[in-house]
């Protein structure tokens, strides 16, 4: 089974895109409030995908990314926001 990492500070975001994507039967969701706890999850050796919202408080997505880089970490990473602009993306 595949696993989806879903990180979004919007409790609501979170639980309709999680509910979304747990209908594909292939796919495990597993959903972190912030940039923090994704990297404090008890299993940091579990390989998926990272769906990250860009503008969170503390640690963004944009940072995230560049510290998993950083750790030789390489993830397929899709990138939300409602708040994005031109030069973000």
């Amino acid at each position: 089974m595949h696993t989806i990492f879903l990180v979004d500070d919007d409790d609501a975001v979170r639980r309709a895109l999680a509910r979304m994507l747990r209908q594909e039967d292939e796919w495990e969701v597993r959903t972190f409030d912030s940039a923090e706890a994704f990297l404090a999850r008890p299993d940091p050796h579990t390989e998926g995908c990272l769906v990250l919202d860009v503008t969170m408080p503390g640690l963004d997505g944009l940072e995230l990314q560049r510290r998993l880089a950083e750790s030789g970490q390489v993830w397929p990473i899709v990138f939300l926001t409602g708040h994005g602009d031109i030069p973000m993306s």
